[in-house]
């Protein structure tokens, strides 16, 4: 690693990152390596990917949780901030813009065919997505069945995914056990170490933090901003796999369960979050402003001023514990990385998020290709077309999650105007 690295020369990168950072946690990921490692030389392969396969492990967004892992490396706890705030940041303007756009505008039929369009690029992303990761982990046979028994305990079952995710994590523990005579073991002195305890007093500090926020809530009276605040808290700690597997979660409950948006509003919303930098999770920005600007709440001001609290309660709410999560563990985990009892457990967990993933991509499809005209519900052919065209481009053209939504949406505007 560089020995000197300004905090300014780091904060301008970071900043940078924040306004194109465009294609999802695994273009990112290429994005930061390419830079900070190929380039700048600012951290070294090995640390990198160490920080990486940490990062793999955690709920929430993986992309922006290293990236504060990296700030952390060169810059310590201020370095962190930085560089997942300016991760974030450019995003949660640019997705209010866009939300408050599409609610004046989404029912003008330039908007409703840009909007058709990028649906079925986002579908065939969630489904790429699916696949490529299913590539990767789905390399047993017991994997699979992980995988298959994920999606039909989601879809079928309605299991709620904490409860999938916490036992596919402990049906790999016990895989683990039996399957290694030797077992590894932590230390007890690993719990007296200097760093261990200061991680605590971390955790303590991140606890204070989101309790002073929740407070604040508290005051406002308000149940909407209240249970905003507690869902979001929630889907960040129990959403492994990063936000194809928040998605699922935000789907079952904040649609299914709450009935805050409607299924075409959320459809809309991964289209919105697909085409702006930063990372998918995001989509907590729009979900919370469409919520804040539909709310019958009037005392904290105009529907602008509900949806931008709103906004803001649900994109804190939902960052906070990544911050927290690396500046408690990032030095614990230089201490555990010989370890490797914990390999299979994640690997139990990753199957499972593929079959959720999977799922995602499923209900988002049944829901858009079957539409209700007038009472009389039709297959949309010409969405099917456009949904197999862009998992095409995607998985066998290699082409571009930018340039795919940009071809996407124009072609639905041009559907919507001349057919």
């Amino acid at each position: 690693m560089k020995k000197e690295i300004s905090l300014k020369e780091a904060t301008l990168y970071w900043l940078k990152l924040g306004f194109i950072s465009f294609g999802g946690p695994a273009a990112q990921i290429s994005m930061m390596h390419e830079e900070v490692v190929e380039k700048r030389k600012w951290i070294d392969d090995k640390s990198f990917f160490h920080a990486l396969n940490f990062t793999m492990i955690l709920p929430g967004p993986e992309a922006q949780q290293l990236a504060i892992y990296l700030g952390w490396i060169m810059h310590g706890r201020v370095g962190g901030l930085i560089a997942g705030t300016l991760f974030i940041l450019p995003s949660f303007f640019i997705l209010c813009l866009l939300t408050y756009a599409y609610i004046h505008y989404s029912n003008n039929i330039w908007g409703e065919g840009i909007l058709y369009g990028i649906k079925a690029a986002v579908i065939a992303i969630i489904f790429a997505a699916s696949i490529k990761i299913a590539k990767k982990v789905l390399k047993k046979s017991y994997y699979w069945a992980t995988a298959i028994l994920a999606f039909v305990a989601i879809n079928t079952l309605n299991v709620p995914l904490p409860f999938i995710i916490i036992t596919a994590g402990l049906f790999g523990l016990i895989f683990y056990y039996f399957k290694n005579k030797k077992h590894e073991t932590v230390s007890a002195n690993f719990f007296k170490n200097k760093i261990v305890k200061n991680s605590t007093y971390t955790l303590f500090k991140a606890l204070f933090a989101w309790s002073i926020v929740f407070l604040v809530v508290l005051a406002t009276n308000e149940n909407v901003l209240i249970e905003l605040s507690l869902f979001f808290s929630k889907a960040a700690l129990v959403t492994f796999g990063g936000a194809y597997a928040l998605l699922p979660y935000v789907f079952q409950n904040i649609i299914e369960s709450q009935g805050w948006l409607t299924s075409q509003q959320m459809i809309d919303g991964l289209a919105l979050g697909e085409s702006t930098p930063g990372p998918l999770i995001m989509i907590v920005t729009y979900v919370g402003f469409i919520v804040g600007w539909y709310s019958d709440v009037i005392s904290l001001g105009s529907p602008l001023t509900m949806a931008l609290l709103c906004a803001l309660i649900a994109t804190f709410f939902t960052f906070l514990p990544s911050f927290a999560f690396i500046f408690i563990g990032a030095p614990i985990i230089e201490l555990t990385k010989t370890n490797k009892s914990l390999e299979i457990p994640l690997n139990f967990i990753t199957a499972a998020v593929v079959g959720l993933i999977a799922n995602l991509g499923y209900m988002l499809a049944y829901n858009s290709l079957w539409t209700d005209n007038n009472g009389i519900e039709y297959f949309d052919i010409h969405l099917l077309i456009l949904i197999v065209f862009s998992l095409l481009a995607l998985t066998k053209a290699k082409v571009g999650i930018l340039p795919l939504i940009i071809t996407l949406g124009l072609t639905g505007m041009m559907m919507k105007l001349y057919f």
